[in-house]
């Protein structure tokens, strides 16, 4: 960042910070603000101490008992820097076992918490790597055999966000928590007591557990006050089996300038971004209008996912642009792509994917008993509206950016 622009954006910080608190609190009146994960970087040992935990959280009327890393709910924001070792203590305090699988981060499988790096309660695991890929985001959560889809329920998840120096020589956003926001976005269904209702029956192993209620950073349709300008959004759709297809409420484009894999060639403009589960996006959107705003998810045509309230536009977040000005820039030019390798005379497989057809036709069933033949939940139109989108408009820009590890849904009780 140049300095003059170090200047500018310094100052707008200060002005926001120096205003009157009835100003400041104005913005979230009516709604909660949006929280905001703390950024966690490695201490001078380049060591990172995550603790596993159990915590309750304000949903609304109800106190519910949710999970968290080193907190009550979701997880702070790793910062590394490529090629800059780290080592993370990662400590379970829940009182069943855990794993902590990096998503997105290229590492070892020994490394990796998968189902096999199993942290026994009250137990300390500890891993050291070495981040060697572009700047990407990324996240964090369990990969517990059996658990997965629970214990992401429960609140554990967190974001990595990954460095090198040639992001930081953009004049992108950079301001955590101001211009430069984290979007975690997350379905939760609660029982009568105001608990997390994380109960599946044939329906929800072979559909997916779905919630009836959206939250963003672990609240529900919260507020974000920026400075007027361009506002970069890290969006990670958190959901469990849930796909999300984020727009706008007054159809403001939104400028993709990142995917899983890390920078796009040049920005994106679409005005609807679909997104699986375990996906991660970041866009710029231009507020210099400072006209209020929601960032909305769009209803998805796919079995189970148009149940009411998500049969229409839902809203994930409201975005309030402050009177002073942002420094951040779109560029024109994002980085460099290395040309993708020819594939002649490689050796092609075919692989056939399926679930158990006896599970897939008796959630269909009980899908069609609840909902009715008529009722777009119960029909099974798979992903075309989704995949049709994002193949014309997102996804063949991305294509050389395909994150090299999983992107799949974190769902059911053997995910």
């Amino acid at each position: 960042m140049h300095r003059r622009d170090f200047i500018k954006l310094t100052a707008a910080v200060g002005v926001a910070s120096a205003l009157p608190a009835w100003s400041r609190l104005a913005f979230a009146a009516d709604r909660p603000a949006l929280p905001i994960p703390e950024l966690l970087t490695a201490d001078a040992t380049n060591r990172i101490a995550i603790n596993v935990q159990a915590g309750k959280t304000q949903f609304g009327p109800h106190l519910a008992t949710t999970w968290g890393y080193n907190g009550n709910l979701l997880g702070p924001a790793l910062q590394l820097r490529q090629g800059k070792a780290v080592t993370v203590d990662i400590h379970n305090q829940l009182s069943e076992e855990t794993t902590l699988h990096w998503h997105g981060v290229e590492v070892p499988g020994e490394v990796d918490g998968g189902p096999q790096g199993i942290i026994k309660p009250g137990e300390t695991r500890t891993v050291s790597f070495t981040p060697t890929q572009r700047a990407a985001t990324c996240w964090f959560h369990p990969h517990q055999h059996g658990n997965t889809g629970r214990q992401v329920a429960m609140g554990l998840a967190g974001l990595v966000l990954i460095e090198d120096n040639e992001l930081r020589k953009l004049l992108l956003p950079k301001q955590w928590g101001i211009d430069d926001v984290p979007v975690i976005v997350q379905d939760k269904k609660f029982n009568a007591d105001g608990q997390i209702d994380y109960q599946l029956d044939v329906m929800s192993a072979a559909v997916g557990w779905f919630g009836d209620t959206l939250l963003t950073n672990g609240a529900i349709y919260p507020q974000h006050a920026a400075p007027k300008g361009w506002l970069r959004l890290r969006l990670l759709n958190g959901c469990n089996a849930r796909m999300l297809n984020f727009a706008t409420s007054d159809n403001r484009p939104l400028y993709v300038i990142a995917s899983d894999g890390g920078l796009l060639p040049e920005p994106v403009s679409v005005t609807e971004l679909p997104m699986l589960t375990g996906e991660r996006f970041e866009v710029l959107v231009d507020i210099s209008d400072g006209k209020a705003f929601d960032l909305v998810t769009l209803p998805v045509n796919q079995m189970g996912m148009a149940v009411a309230p998500f049969d229409q536009s839902h809203p994930v977040m409201r975005i309030q642009p402050l009177a002073i000005p942002a420094s951040g820039t779109l560029p024109d030019m994002l980085t460099r792509m290395p040309v993708l390798p020819s594939l002649e005379g490689l050796t092609q497989r075919a692989l056939q994917l399926s679930m158990d057809p006896m599970l897939d036709m008796m959630g269909m069933q009980a899908l069609q008993k609840k909902y009715g033949d008529a009722h777009p939940a119960a029909g099974y139109s798979g992903v075309r509206h989704v995949t049709g989108y994002a193949d014309t408009y997102v996804r063949a820009a991305v294509a050389g950016r395909a994150d090299a590890a999983h992107t799949a849904t974190v769902n059911g009780p053997d995910a």
